[in-house]
């Protein structure tokens, strides 16, 4: 796996070619930097905290990881998911003090025990909105986010917070909080924000860098372009040599002194980079966590946790995290994939929370999914179609856990307030969502740190929802 560096998008136009080149660069096996330049030292308070985002990429059918509980509400979830329904016989049991009982998928156990243990909430009903939006509204179109149950706009807007792709963010919400990171980490020679999924709109930022690492790789040491071959995987050794060459030579050929100090300093970067998280990543192997080799969200969990064993050694008392799990997608086929996931899921956070309480960093981790959109409650014969609206967990000891943040949505096939249906009243088993991606983004956000006026940045639509923390973190 190679490095990349980007630099800052406001470079005049002449020099762009070059930068893009430089931002294709492969500079070591195992690491990528990717956007913005260095931010400076402010300061924070010093407590030391990581936050995680596991993207399940392709609409989790949340409906089938948490399930309602009680005569009535069961029933409804029976009537309206018909044969991809979870029996109750597959449920673990639990209860909110509010809501009354539900019931966590029997493949999930890990997510069941952290809820008894009052450090796992259910978001129940979140999902991307400008504003709140009723059925009237959605029947009118009317405020309504761009392109509604489509996979790559809706993660788009997930992770900028925004309404419309070309709207008024177009950085991550976890960019926001990177360049706030950045900035409680002192002089530390890495940007605290780290991929293990290739590129995140998430991380995106104006200001600050993030690196994309691959699981699969170990991270390697640049050892100088004298000896590329020593630090660059074979297979890639002849393309990835030309293009530092190419490059190199395009700078000196061009004359211009600016291009060459960021081809200069974009390979120093790398080069510390590399060599810091070689050695922290060699010292922290936690060989502990253990998990099936196929796992491939596991292995992504595993790197973070060594990650996060890592900070003190890398100068960081802050640190962002994007994972992302593929596969939810689920139009065929539902009862056959669904526990194949279900298992993954389950294997991975079980590993890696019990490392993330094995090294003593519970209290400072915070881990938060979120997906495309939920799935219809209604099922097309053997899967479900896109939704609107699904649940979404968040754990770790800084949660205030044990309980359902929201209102539960209506299962209801027939008169469903919830429901995102036809003009003429058939029930489509769209959920409406109650809560905001920008809600639930704001609250992770001020945990971290991030103060008010980035976050309204950063979330442009906040400003439209009551209530902008959710209250599901202790402090």
């Amino acid at each position: 796996m190679a490095a990349l560096i980007m630099a800052k998008p406001n470079f005049q136009n002449q020099r762009r070619k070059l930068l893009k080149q430089l931002a294709a660069v492969p500079l070591g096996a195992g690491v990528s930097m990717l956007s913005g330049n260095d931010a400076l030292a402010m300061g924070c308070d010093g407590n030391a905290k990581s936050l995680v985002c596991l993207f399940m990429a392709g609409g989790a059918d949340s409906f089938n990881m948490f399930v309602p509980g009680g005569a009535q509400s069961y029933s409804d979830y029976l009537n309206s998911r018909g044969e991809i329904a979870i029996g109750e016989s597959n449920l673990l049991n639990v209860s909110d003090a509010n809501q009354g009982a539900f019931g966590f998928n029997a493949l999930l156990p890990a997510f069941k025990n952290l809820y008894d243990q009052d450090r796992l909430a259910v978001v129940s009903n979140v999902g991307t909105l400008i504003r709140p939006t009723s059925q009237s509204d959605y029947l009118a179109e009317q405020a309504l986010p761009e392109s509604l149950f489509a996979h790559n706009t809706q993660q788009k807007l997930w992770q900028t917070g925004a309404g419309i792709v070309s709207g008024t963010s177009s950085f991550g919400w976890g960019g926001a909080i990177t360049e706030h990171a950045a900035t409680c980490n002192g002089p530390s020679a890495i940007t605290p924000a780290f991929s293990i999924a290739g590129s995140s709109a998430w991380l995106d930022s104006a200001s600050s860098q993030y690196i994309s690492l691959n699981a699969d790789f170990a991270v390697q040491r640049m050892q100088g372009l004298d000896n590329i071959s020593d630090w660059i995987p074979p297979q890639r050794l002849s393309r990835v040599g030309n293009t530092i060459e190419d490059l190199i030579a395009q700078g000196e050929a061009s004359g211009n002194a600016a291009m060459l100090r960021t081809i200069s300093n974009g390979l120093d970067r790398a080069t510390v980079a590399t060599a810091s998280l070689h050695a922290a990543l060699r010292r922290n192997p936690l060989n502990q966590m253990q998990y099936n080799s196929r796992n491939k969200l596991a292995k992504q969990l595993h790197l973070v946790a060594r990650l996060i064993a890592s900070r003190e050694e890398l100068g960081m008392s802050r640190q962002v995290f994007f994972v992302l799990m593929g596969g939810f997608d689920t139009h065929s086929d539902q009862p056959e994939r669904e526990p194949v996931l279900m298992r993954e899921v389950n294997e991975a956070v079980s590993a890696y929370q019990d490392t993330i309480d094995d090294i003593g960093a519970a209290d400072s981790v915070t881990t938060f999914t979120a997906s495309d959109f939920g799935r219809t409650l209604t099922s097309n014969g053997n899967g479900t179609d896109h939704g609107w609206g699904g649940h979404n967990f968040v754990f770790g000891n800084a949660v205030d856990g044990g309980r359902i943040i929201g209102d539960m949505p209506s299962y209801a096939s027939r008169n469903n307030p919830d429901d995102a249906g036809e003009e003429d009243g058939t029930f489509a088993g769209r959920i409406i969502p109650k809560l905001s991606v920008n809600q639930y983004g704001a609250t992770l956000s001020r945990w971290m740190g991030v103060d008010e006026a980035a976050i309204s940045q950063a979330l442009p639509d906040l400003k439209n929802f009551a209530q902008q923390d959710l209250g599901f973190m202790k402090s």
